[in-house]
């Protein structure tokens, strides 16, 4: 069964009385159930499934909503058709009838299609009007069948009443709304309309609002890719590898960020931080803060001592989200790592015998808190040794909180040595919450 194609029993079908006190008092009804049920997500697909599901088979034998291609690719409001030339996606579908796969057949989910403007659909688009057609006639519905190439839509929609509504928001067409009666059902009359409108309204209302979201978070998502690297060259004496993933929606997109910058005389330097804000704002404190800590890193400051001057340039940035990072240098020549902490979590070291153990670093305040310093913590990373930095959406989710994370992630990292790449995919396929989750970064060096 096709995502979104809806196959309902005919024999609940009870048309809507909408004559007399008791038509209203049950349009009322009707609406009131609409408004609980519609727009309980910002995901546009399911919102047109829920549409479908209050109205068919309440007041309608099948239904179907058609959204236009370029709001779903682009998040753009496209310009109202009027030659035949706009792309439309159908959404949903809902049947509610005794051969409800020949529907499925004649009207696919997904499926994107041109309807001219001499068809009930493309009237209703390029007029942003509601067209009511009381029985659909054998030579239309065969132009329809002829129009996609499938003969069964005419077998379905002959003497078919058609109810077409278009989806009006803030004056643009999104799409339209189709309702439709067999011919054994009373047809369609003109006090339907206002109700189907109504219907039609708040679900392009709901439609929009998904529209927002996506569109939102993809330019969320588009800056926050940017800023990231793209690429880490191997450093001296290092193997590095790394994961980055983006957050579940967009309440969760924010600033995750990691770096492997090359210092001189030997030395890497090795940073994980966290904005903790969302949606474009935090993507742009992010790349604020990456710059700033590249810059300083230039200067080949110990650890402590850039995450101080870090701290005063989110001050003066006068950023009202508050950010943590962890700050590593590690030394060829030596083979030791120093780090410091602005309110980040711990790395984890992991031993050439496989133990792998909580690195002790007292962590600071977070980024654009206070003036204090900064403790700095100096421990070896022997040939075979693996340091990983990480950021919270790895041990901290639905499923378990931190502590709990950082155990299964600790877990993860002791055994028998692996290649760096194959420690990344296990850690994140174990430790990736659910859909819901917030950004994921994962860094990992070990050394030669």
């Amino acid at each position: 069964m096709a995502s979104g194609f809806l196959i309902k029993d005919p024999r609940t079908r009870a048309d809507l009385r909408l004559d007399g006190a008791a038509g209203s008092q049950e349009r009322l009804a009707f609406l009131n159930d609409a408004s609980t049920r519609i727009g309980s997500t910002l995901d546009l697909a399911q919102t047109c499934r829920e549409v479908l599901d209050v109205a068919v088979p309440r007041c309608a034998d099948t239904g179907g909503i058609m959204v236009q291609e370029r709001l779903i690719t682009e998040g753009e409001f496209p310009v109202r058709p009027t030659d035949g030339s706009a792309l439309v996606r159908r959404v949903a579908t809902a049947v509610a009838v005794d051969n409800p796969w020949d529907w499925d057949t004649a009207f696919p989910v997904d499926e994107v299609a041109v309807y001219p403007p001499f068809l009930p659909q493309g009237q209703a688009m390029a007029t942003a009007r509601t067209v009511l057609v009381p029985r659909l006639d054998q030579s239309v519905a065969d132009e329809i069948a002829k129009a996609f190439g499938r003969d069964v839509i005419a077998r379905s929609l002959a003497g078919c009443s058609f109810l077409v509504a278009p989806l009006l928001a803030r004056g643009n067409v999104l799409g339209f709304f189709v309702l439709v009666r067999q011919p054994c059902s009373e047809p369609f009359q003109d006090g339907d309309v206002a109700l189907v409108e109504e219907l039609a309204a708040r679900t392009a209302i709901c439609i929009d609002n998904a529209r927002l979201y996506a569109r939102e978070r993809r330019t969320a998502l588009t800056l926050q890719s940017s800023l990231l690297p793209t690429g880490l060259n191997a450093p001296p004496g290092l193997e590095v590898a790394y994961r980055y993933l983006p957050a579940g929606d967009l309440t969760g997109v924010g600033g995750d960020w990691f770096d492997v910058i090359p210092l001189a005389a030997d030395r890497t330097a090795l940073v994980v931080g966290d904005v903790m804000g969302h949606g474009v704002r935090a993507a742009a404190t992010m790349g604020q803060l990456r710059t700033a800590t590249q810059t300083l890193a230039s200067l080949d400051l110990d650890p402590a001592e850039l995450l101080y001057r870090l701290n005063r340039v989110a001050q003066q940035l006068d950023l009202d989200q508050i950010a943590t990072c962890a700050y590593a240098r590690y030394d060829r020549t030596t083979g030791t790592v120093e780090i410091a902490s602005a309110g980040h979590l711990p790395p984890m070291l992991v031993q050439p015998d496989g133990t792998a153990d909580i690195v002790a670093v007292t962590p600071g305040p977070p980024l654009g808190v206070g003036t204090d310093t900064f403790d700095l913590a100096t421990f070896a990373l022997p040939p075979g040794g693996l340091l990983a930095l990480y950021t919270d959406g790895l041990v901290e989710g639905r499923e378990w909180n931190i502590d709990e994370g950082l155990a299964k992630l600790r877990g993860l990292l002791t055994g028998p040595p692996l290649g760096i790449d194959r420690i990344c995919d296990m850690i994140v396929r174990a430790q990736r919450p659910s859909t819901d989750r917030d950004d994921i970064a994962l860094l990992l060096a070990k050394a030669r």
